[in-house]
């Protein structure tokens, strides 16, 4: 096996398309190492070093990994949803991931990095290549989420909700809620107003208007999302953000507004988005963020009971895991201890 650069692949490449199959095809990952992604992250300012893990000029793995622009010798190399690697073949996955580190510890000095975050959709306790990795103390991605099943018919799907998402979904239906896709240029502001107000009352905390126009003009031109918005008699009640990316679909944005509160949107606009994933093939559909025990620290702990309604099971995974480069790090601590004595001559 060899590793090979990647960095500004056209779409249109051969190279390209190869590594997006390998990508989609891979349940250990997803669209954050797509280069879609990749690209959206680019916009944002962010670096990004791409790596191809060959075997007998056979692209089998790899990874995105992006990085800040200004990291002073102390940034990281950061894979959400990766590496991609063939996790199931401890052996293949473990000399793939040392090649792609031992490559990425080479690429230091040139993207002022000392160490290397990774958290591919790996389950719970991890394989024995992260031996070499320590626990991150924050993760990507996150660590828990409810998957629900959406191979079957949607009729099976609906007698497997929760009783009470059964029935708001169906009064939400009767009392006239629709739901409709936007791709209009006015869509991501339309969303954000929504979101905004959801922010405001539920008390959680949202990116900047422009996080989301640079995420729509990267993502929307490859049909990767999708906008979906509930209403009533004209009045938009919801929006939701859907990923849809190979097998699995991802609810990764979403809210209500402070009207009409009792014609349950919410559940409109998830059973929408369900049967929208399911339209595009997708056979998982991901809640993106969930907490099975509810703890009231957890950041998703007041949506989880509104996910569980819908049933899937929960998944938690290995979350995000370090390895540094020891040469590096003794680099940073040095100029930290050098830039101190500095400040205390100046002193």
């Amino acid at each position: 096996m060899k590793v090979e650069r990647l960095n500004n692949l056209d779409p249109s490449w051969d190279i390209a398309q190869q590594w997006e199959t390998l990508v989609r095809s891979n349940p250990a990952s997803g669209f954050m190492q797509s280069l879609a992604w990749a690209d959206f992250k680019r916009r944002q300012g962010m670096r990004y070093l791409h790596l191809g893990l060959k075997d007998n000029d056979k692209l089998i793995g790899g990874a995105i990994f992006y990085t800040s622009h200004h990291n002073k010798g102390a940034g990281f190399f950061m894979a959400p949803e990766g590496p991609v690697l063939p996790w199931h073949d401890v052996e293949h996955a473990q000399v793939g991931l040392s090649l792609l580190v031992k490559a990425a510890e080479s690429c230091t000095a040139a993207f002022d990095t000392m160490a290397v975050r990774i958290e591919p959709r790996v389950q719970f306790p991890g394989p024995a290549s992260f031996a070499d990795f320590g626990r991150a103390p924050i993760d990507l991605v996150p660590r828990e989420t409810l998957y629900l099943n959406i191979e079957p018919s949607t009729e099976e799907i609906l007698s497997a909700m929760h009783p009470k998402a059964r029935y708001n979904t169906g009064l939400a239906t009767r009392r006239g809620v629709v739901v409709k896709e936007d791709s209009t240029p006015e869509a991501i502001r339309k969303f954000y107003l929504v979101l905004q107000e959801a922010a405001s009352r539920d008390q959680f905390l949202i990116e900047p208007f422009k996080f989301f126009t640079t995420l729509w003009d990267s993502l929307a031109p490859t049909g990767l999302v999708k906008l979906l918005f509930a209403e009533h008699e004209g009045e938009i009640l919801g929006a939701l953000m859907l990923i849809t990316y190979g097998p699995r679909a991802t609810y990764l944005y979403g809210g209500i507004t402070n009207k009409k509160r009792n014609l349950m949107a919410g559940y409109a606009l998830q059973w929408a988005a369900i049967t929208e994933a399911k339209a595009c093939g997708c056979a998982t559909y991901d809640f993106y963020g969930y907490d099975q025990y509810m703890a009231p620290k957890n950041n998703y702990a007041r949506f989880s009971k509104f996910k569980s309604q819908f049933g899937g099971r929960a998944i938690r995974f290995v979350g995000a895991h370090d390895h540094y480069f020891l040469d590096r790090l003794a680099d940073v601590v040095v100029r930290a201890v050098n830039e101190l004595d500095l400040t205390g001559l100046r002193n």
